[in-house]
């Protein structure tokens, strides 16, 4: 039975193309592409970085990336409809220990209300953009410099275009060319949320 993984991997196969030269045109890590050419989800925290990770590789072997998904729903649909039961006991609470109960639970309350209040607040949020490296704007001598940004885990960076998939810790790099005089550069991030941001900065060339 054909999988998403199969059909990507014998495209590159057909293409003469080794994951060194997927990693470098699509900038998605080696080794996130072999997770996905073997099926090994285990590999990432969440189905929408699969998905992106799939959609970026499929159009880049000139795989219609939508046929790619569908692939991938359905095999992936297969493993989320596994359930679990556990039955727990029945507890016996004594009468001098149903005051203390009722405050403990009542605090336990509290921290996962201000927990999810928190986490609710995140997720209403844009992602943020930070760029780490370079500190200078001003450079002499050199035709392009590597930005390193920082945003949050499991965005979509896009530069000039060009989707760029974030490590583990939102890390991210881009080479940046650089002519003479001022040079833009903008940064535009999507979350998990679907909640979007940008990020201008400028750098000379003297």
């Amino acid at each position: 039975m054909l999988t998403v993984g199969h059909i990507l991997k014998k495209e590159r196969l057909s293409q003469n193309l080794t994951l060194k030269d997927a990693e470098a045109n699509t900038r998605i890590r080696e080794r996130y592409l072999n997770a996905v050419e073997t099926e090994d989800w285990s590999q990432f925290s969440s189905r929408v970085y699969i998905a992106g990770i799939i959609k970026s590789y499929a159009s880049y072997l000139d795989i219609d990336p939508e046929k790619a998904m569908a692939y991938f729903r359905r095999d992936y649909d297969k493993k989320e409809k596994m359930t679990f039961k556990k039955r727990l006991p029945s507890l016996q609470i004594l009468p001098e220990t149903h005051k203390l109960l009722i405050i403990i639970l009542g605090c336990i309350f509290v921290l996962f209300a201000s927990y999810f209040a928190f986490q609710f607040k995140q997720f209403l949020s844009p992602p943020e953009i930070t760029i780490i490296t370079p500190q200078g704007q001003v450079f002499r001598n050199v035709q392009k410099i590597t930005i390193t940004g920082k945003t949050a885990r499991e965005s979509t960076v896009r530069i000039y275009n060009e989707e760029l998939f974030p490590d583990e810790a939102g890390i991210f790099e881009y080479d940046f060319p650089l002519r003479k005089g001022k040079n833009t550069l903008t940064i535009e991030v999507v979350g998990p949320n679907g909640k979007k941001n940008s990020l201008s900065k400028e750098y000379i060339l003297e």
